[in-house]
């Protein structure tokens, strides 16, 4: 059930108002069906492993809790956390990564000159197995961290695993950001709906408008033909694939955030305009915000962080970055885009402060920009040998086609620089939007746009893969 389609409108709707009938118990219940049932649109074969997975955390929980509060048990304790991290990760290890795993050695023995005739698994990856999986992992080391007290409601606990507006990408909610508005009672607030609303719409302008409109106008044919096309053309797919990317996640994000508010409940930000960033740390302190600090809090500090020398630091920092780009997928070009954020990271912490201070600000913008474009390359492209023959490409004057750019992709490559501008000046752009005029000819402006600019269907969300 995507986001951008009637079906879930109408379910979406639907809940809303059987929700602020009920009492808040009953209204647990329903959102717990409902997710389940939002599951099960996807591939209901998979409800039992997220209703497994989600009770072991529970119970690992609850363990955990009980055996620090005697000292003597702390051995205890480490032992459930371990088993409920062993079996979290083996079960996303198993489904996300066996294949990649089995291609990688068969292709070791193959350059080695050993030929085998092991093939791979037929494997379904769940939708979403990353971000429910996340969100368990840090709700037992959080309790363990002794951050958190346990849930003590089965039903509770379920309903945030599967809470369906996050369920599928994001954002990574921790349950000490969540559980706690369980337990609240909610009011009907207009407020809340007015907030909701408004995200949910412009989510859809980012996702259905933006992102879908570069990717079916400029990113797909030119990343699937890059030797058909003139050097200037790949930069210009380089460029639209960093603003679809950016408007299809964020613009899940706010979809995300914005039907949970209509249920009382608030999300964390997921994104902070990221392309205003500086430098590499801030980009990364803008860019899918709720990851990052998962990577932070749960890999980074516990290898140490920047409590150690410095080269073990560095190495921490590349560690991390090396593990984010496994994340996102199961192959190498993911591998090396996540590789490549951690050695420009590293190198930003060589740089000596007086040269950074001394560099106007606008050359080390410049400077990230460019690579941050450059190594969404690597992202975007089916193999690591695409990517290298994409950036090839772009420097090499090729010659080839050009491809037009049509009215609409001019107006959302516009709409995503006006974007970036409130970002850079919230205050100005409320302050002129407050009046009532200015609002009511933005919005007649953006729903004229919306309706001549919306593609015929929907892509998939592009984080939906992970």
């Amino acid at each position: 059930m995507n986001f951008i389609s009637y079906q879930y409108a109408f379910f979406l709707g639907a809940v809303f108002l059987l929700y602020w009938r009920l009492g808040r118990k009953a209204q647990h219940w329903l959102l717990l069906i409902a997710s389940y049932g939002f599951y099960a649109c996807w591939d209901w074969r998979f409800l039992g492993l997220i209703f497994l997975t989600s009770c072991i955390d529970f119970v690992s929980g609850r363990q955990i809790h009980s055996a620090l509060k005697t000292h003597s048990s702390s051995h205890k304790a480490k032992l459930w956390l371990a088993f409920t991290l062993v079996t979290n990760l083996s079960i996303l290890a198993y489904f996300k990564y066996a294949n990649f795993f089995i291609e990688s050695f068969i292709n070791l023995l193959s350059s080695l000159g050993i030929e085998t005739h092991t093939g791979t698994l037929s494997i379904i990856l769940p939708v979403g197995i990353s971000f429910y999986t996340f969100q368990s992992i840090s709700y037992s080391i959080d309790i363990y961290r002794k951050e958190l007290e346990p849930e003590k409601d089965l039903i509770d606990f379920l309903t945030f695993v599967a809470f369906f507006p996050q369920l599928v990408a994001g954002p990574i909610v921790r349950a000490q950001e969540f559980l706690y508005q369980m337990s609240e009672r909610r009011k009907f607030n207009w407020d809340d709906i007015q907030e909701g609303i408004h995200r949910i719409f412009t989510g859809i302008i980012k996702k259905a408008i933006i992102a879908d409109t570069l990717a079916m106008q400029l990113v797909d044919p030119v990343f699937n033909n890059p030797e058909e096309y003139l050097s200037q053309m790949l930069w210009v797919a380089a460029l639209a694939y960093a603003v679809q990317i950016y408007c299809d996640f964020s613009g899940y994000s706010n979809i995300a955030i914005g039907s949970a508010r209509l249920f009382g409940f608030k999300l964390p930000e997921n994104f902070n305009y990221p392309y205003l960033s500086k430098n590499f740390s801030e980009f990364w302190l803008r860019w899918h915000m709720t990851m990052s600090r998962f990577f932070r809090d749960y890999v980074y500090i516990p290898l140490g962080g920047n409590r150690r020398s410095k080269p073990r630091n560095l190495l921490n920092l590349g560690s991390t970055t090396l593990v984010s780009g496994l994340w996102h997928g199961a192959a190498w070009h993911f591998v090396i885009w996540g590789g490549l954020h951690g050695v420009l990271l590293v190198i930003q912490r060589l740089i000596p402060a007086t040269i950074r201070k001394i560099t106007p600000w606008f050359i080390t913008y410049l400077v990230v920009q460019f690579f941050v474009l450059i190594t969404w390359i690597f992202f975007r492209a089916t193999d690591t040998y695409q990517a290298a023959n994409f950036i090839q490409g772009m420097f090499a004057n090729q010659p080839g086609d050009f491809l037009p750019i049509t009215t609409v992709a001019w107006l959302c490559f516009g709409m995503f620089i006006v974007d970036h501008i409130y970002g850079a000046y919230p205050q100005r752009f409320n302050a002129v939007l407050a009046k009532p005029l200015a609002k009511a000819c933005f919005w007649v402006l953006t729903i004229a746009i919306a309706h001549n600019a919306m593609p015929q269907g929907a892509n998939p969300f592009i984080y939906f893969q992970f």
